[in-house]
């Protein structure tokens, strides 16, 4: 990126008298602000507007390579040149980091915020190496590299004045993955990460100070166990969707918000009966929990245990206030007590969403009569302040229906249960299925049922 000089100071000095330049009579921090809202390539042009812009740009607290930085000339990454369809030629990797390295040398002040989104330096990984050991006395608070497959080399964890941390695309080569040294550390976000083939992985956070910890599309070997370990007192998000066989989180106080979606189900041969479930893993330590989004997949195990007679036994949700289940076959009678259990265990809960899937009409058929008992033995348990019931995908069978009419029974404050059935349902099906809400019991005078 060749930087431009000043080619007409009096570029706007097209006023006369007192008016002056006004462009270059703007104070210098007012510059910097109106520079951070540029692109790199845009704000490097900004020199030839006048003398106090020159090179003012070099001062700005974020750098970020991304596709508004290389697409205006695009990449070449093979040795022979050619045209490309608007006519422009492109420029090689070489010149590309040339540019990047020019940027960087030119750069004065503290740097903030670094982002780093060039996909053609997938197969060049040594560049991007080279560029974080540039960075290493930068004392970045923001790091976000977007590279397809880049393996995250050890120094990345000695950048320990580290605020926020993004990594897109990456991969680790260790199977103990661990984020002790990160002190300052208030996001995380990692997303579409490999993990290496490995018996098991441990992925381990323990930063005093984060506040999100977001891991999306976690990609594992056929085989491999992700054990994912959070230790961090000021936590208030966590998002987790991938594949993986427990999340724990220990002693998060002030962990309001919670997604968990499990992407595959792994079965640990190795794990013991006597063990806690996944769901006193991940919720045990969070008593300040009010959001919680989760796949019942995850938590299945939770029928395992005599926990529906006496849900007393383990802890109680006391700050829930909605609850969103994912995946929930009301067809399946284990589905249908373990969802159940989680609404007891929340006595404050306010909305409940529910989104179902189908199950074989020959597994139903073998366990209705279990679960229809099941269901009437929850009588005396109440969703007390329940106000809103949203469920997806309803199909109609008997079973939910039994878990429909329990919601009824035992909520008496609810204002509203609005359900969506599934597009694989019959007109007629739909029919008697509303005939037979209108028939159930309803513990609230202002309930309504909208279809």
């Amino acid at each position: 990126m060749d930087v431009p000089g000043p080619r007409n100071k009096t570029i706007c000095r097209e006023g006369s008298g007192d008016d002056g330049d006004k462009i270059s009579s703007l104070p210098n921090n007012l510059i910097e602000h109106i520079l951070t809202f540029l692109p790199l390539r845009e704000a490097a042009k900004t020199s030839v507007l006048s003398t106090a812009w020159r090179r003012t740009w070099v001062n700005r607290p974020s750098v970020v390579f991304d596709d508004q930085f290389w697409k205006p000339y695009p990449v070449e990454v093979a040795a022979n040149k050619y045209v490309g369809s608007n006519g422009v030629y492109p420029i090689t990797i070489e010149k590309l980091m040339l540019n990047v390295f020019t940027v960087l040398c030119h750069h004065r002040g503290p740097l903030k915020e670094f982002s780093l989104s060039i996909p053609q330096l997938s197969t060049f990984p040594a560049y991007v190496d080279q560029i974080l050991l540039s960075l290493y006395d930068k004392f970045i608070e923001s790091l976000f590299i977007w590279i397809n497959e880049y393996k995250v080399p050890r120094c990345l964890f000695s950048f320990r004045q580290l605020k926020k941390l993004r990594l897109y695309a990456c991969a680790f080569t260790s199977s103990q993955i661990s984020f002790e040294e990160f002190r300052m550390l208030t996001s995380l976000d990692l997303r579409w990460i490999k993990f290496p083939n490995a018996a098991r992985v441990s992925f381990i956070i323990r930063c005093p100070l984060l506040l999100t910890f977001t891991l999306i599309a976690c990609d594992t070997a056929n085989g491999t166990y992700l054990d994912i370990l959070s230790e961090a007192p000021s936590l208030s998000y966590f998002h987790c969707v991938g594949n993986f066989s427990s999340v724990c989180v220990k002693y998060a106080p002030h962990l309001k918000d919670v997604i968990v979606h499990q992407t595959a189900r792994l079965v640990d041969p190795s794990k013991s009966k006597d063990e806690p479930t996944n769901f006193m893993k991940l919720c045990g330590g969070c008593p300040a929990l009010e959001q919680l989004c989760i796949a019942l997949e995850l938590f299945r195990d939770l029928a395992t245990q005599n926990l529906i007679t006496q849900p007393g036994q383990i802890f109680m949700l006391m700050m829930l206030r909605e609850l969103r289940l994912g995946d929930v076959c009301l067809s399946c009678p284990r589905d249908v007590w373990c969802s159940m259990l989680l609404i007891i265990l929340a006595p404050n809960l306010r909305n409940l969403i529910i989104t179902t899937k189908a199950m074989a009409t020959q597994y139903i058929d073998l366990n209705l009569i279990s679960a229809i008992q099941r269901v009437c033995g929850l009588n005396k348990h109440k969703a007390s302040k329940l106000l809103k019931v949203e469920i997806n995908q309803l199909q109609g069978v008997r079973t939910e229906m039994c878990c429909i009419q329990w919601l009824l029974a035992a909520s008496p404050e609810l204002h509203k249960m609005e359900i969506k059935f599934s597009p694989n349902s019959l007109p007629a099906d739909q029919v008697q299925t509303l005939r037979d809400l209108n028939g159930f019991q309803r513990a609230s005078s202002k309930a309504q049922i909208i279809i």
